[in-house]
């Protein structure tokens, strides 16, 4: 089948390419010169497409300044819209459309699941709420909406930040270290989408993280294992908020996120704990 993949250069997308080539699947993407103006030559590559992955948007990492946050919110939000357009008008459409998304929508410190309503009110809960409504407008296509936790693997994500100190022997904590962390593997998200393709009953939210949580101190200090740190920083909620913006606090609030409809679609996680993908050397 012929895949199109917007954000096919990233952590993700590379990953998501690798997977669905194994398994002799067609991939291509649309540049972002196309992507974001929209219209008749995007409507074009669409046309192509059997399924839509689209995981285009702004990085969240760095520092969040307002030119920053915008660059988010409209990334993901011009980019979906002229996309949904695109299909829209579109002879040819396609039979799936697979939709990154965050468990950021969700407010910190409560438990939640795909059924929640209990969202949150902070900028990145409105970035998502904004992502997913661009979907609205979507017809006659089924729809796939990965919530992402915090996606790791061992060649990007937050694993390969961390990994040079790691390595020196140094442990970051970040906060008070307790804040819950909603982890996932990079090969089990792109997994989780092909498993989509070949099963039609899968549709709508999906919360992508693992049952079994662990806080950020766990989170380090499993990473660390057979590299003990000889020196541990804990980092102040003020310092980080002077140094990353509004994006403190995604990093110290907690996300108590239960991938209920993963685990009932019978989908079989590859790694469902953290020191199985350490154990796998799959983060390091």
């Amino acid at each position: 089948m012929n895949v199109l993949v917007t954000g096919l250069g990233g952590f993700i997308g590379q990953h998501v390419k690798s997977v669905f080539e194994g398994e002799g699947h067609r991939i291509y993407t649309v540049p972002r010169e196309v992507l974001l103006p929209g219209g008749k030559t995007l409507q074009e590559a669409t046309e192509g497409a059997d399924v839509i992955v689209n995981l285009a948007g702004e990085n969240l990492m760095g520092r969040w300044t307002n030119e920053k946050m915008i660059e988010i919110v409209e990334s993901r939000r011009v980019i979906t819209r002229n996309l949904v357009k695109a299909v829209n008008a579109s002879e040819k459409k396609p039979f799936l459309w697979i939709n990154a998304s965050a468990v950021g929508i969700y407010k910190p410190d409560v438990f939640c699941d795909e059924e929640s309503v209990d969202l949150g009110d902070n900028f990145l809960a409105a970035v998502v709420k904004a992502w997913e409504k661009e979907l609205n407008t979507l017809y006659q296509i089924r729809q796939v909406v990965l919530r992402f936790g915090i996606v790791i693997g061992r060649d990007g994500g937050v694993v390969r930040k961390l990994m040079p100190l790691v390595k020196s022997r140094i442990a970051v904590v970040l906060g008070n270290g307790r804040q819950e962390f909603p982890l996932i593997h990079v090969e089990d998200v792109a997994r989780f989408m092909l498993y989509s393709l070949r099963h039609g009953e899968i549709r709508g939210i999906y919360n992508m993280v693992i049952p079994n949580a662990v806080n950020y101190r766990q989170f380090v200090h499993t990473l660390s294992i057979g590299r003990p740190p000889f020196v541990t920083f804990s980092v102040p909620r003020w310092l980080l908020w002077m140094v990353m913006g509004e994006a403190e606090g995604v990093l110290t609030s907690s996300a108590h996120v239960l991938p209920m409809r993963m685990m009932r679609s019978g989908y079989e996680l590859k790694y469902r704990t953290l020191n199985e993908m350490v154990e796998g050397g799959k983060v390091h």
